[in-house]
């Protein structure tokens, strides 16, 4: 049995993965971590979990949740997850990030569209975690890079076109919607239910959306040579899923 620790448990992505790995007959999630809830059950932060997960959700103190478990799955927002990985890959375990912090590549060009990293010389090692794609690699890896939401929908959509070289790589448009659990847990306004019920609306337009550099990273990888995209992100008023419409 695989022994597993969630890393930020009490928000979307943790609940999920809470859910998914309950399910998994060879993984037991032993350990959960949240700041906000330290102390409590996950299942009184997500009732959903209740008689399926009722861990008590720990402070983050990565050295002794190492040596607890196997693998550490991190949701954690972009630079948290940087700042405690490393310990876990030092007293050898593997990682699967949620955050955006391993998924590029480049240190600059993550610099340009976060903020500086933290820890450039873990980037060679990460391998990007699209199993239909990379599926040998990920056996292998101690770090995955989770993709991100809409990367996942563009990139899996795109790759038999781009590998077949059945279309222009130089004229790809993206038109893109997700619902508004694709923005976290945390309290927004613009995420407030008044806000957006009976909306739908264009966001991060004009190209500055923090996921094109990831999109076009994997599809210059899968075209041979680089390329650029135009794509634009939509709100709308539904609790999850994301349609991307590409055009070429």
């Amino acid at each position: 049995m695989i022994k597993v620790a969630i890393v930020g448990a009490s928000g979307y992505t943790g609940v999920e993965l809470i859910r998914i790995l309950h399910a998994h007959p060879e993984v037991a999630v032993t350990c959960v971590t949240s700041e906000q809830s330290a102390g409590r059950p996950v299942s009184d932060v997500f009732p959903t979990l209740r008689g399926r997960c009722d861990l008590i959700l720990e402070p983050l103190e990565p050295a002794g949740i190492a040596e607890q478990v196997d693998v550490v799955f991190t949701a954690l927002p972009h630079k948290a997850a940087m700042a405690v990985v490393p310990t876990f890959l030092k007293m050898g375990k593997d990682v699967v990030d949620l955050s955006a912090d391993y998924r590029l590549h480049d240190a600059d060009v993550y610099g340009k569209w976060y903020e500086k990293h933290l820890t450039p010389e873990l980037l060679p090692q990460a391998v990007y975690g699209i199993p239909e794609l990379r599926r040998d690699k990920i056996k292998e890896a101690s770090l995955i890079a989770n993709p991100g939401c809409y990367p996942t929908s563009v990139i899996l959509g795109l790759a038999p076109l781009l590998k077949g070289k059945v279309i222009d790589p130089k004229s790809i448009i993206v038109d893109a919607k997700s619902g508004t659990s694709g923005a976290g847990r945390g309290a927004k306004v613009d995420n407030l239910y008044c806000e957006v019920n009976e909306g739908f609306k264009a966001y991060a337009v004009g190209g500055v959306h923090r996921h094109i550099p990831e999109i076009e990273q994997e599809l210059s990888l899968l075209a041979g040579s680089p390329l650029a995209i135009s794509f634009t992100p939509h709100l709308v008023p539904m609790d999850r899923g994301i349609l991307s419409t590409i055009y070429s």
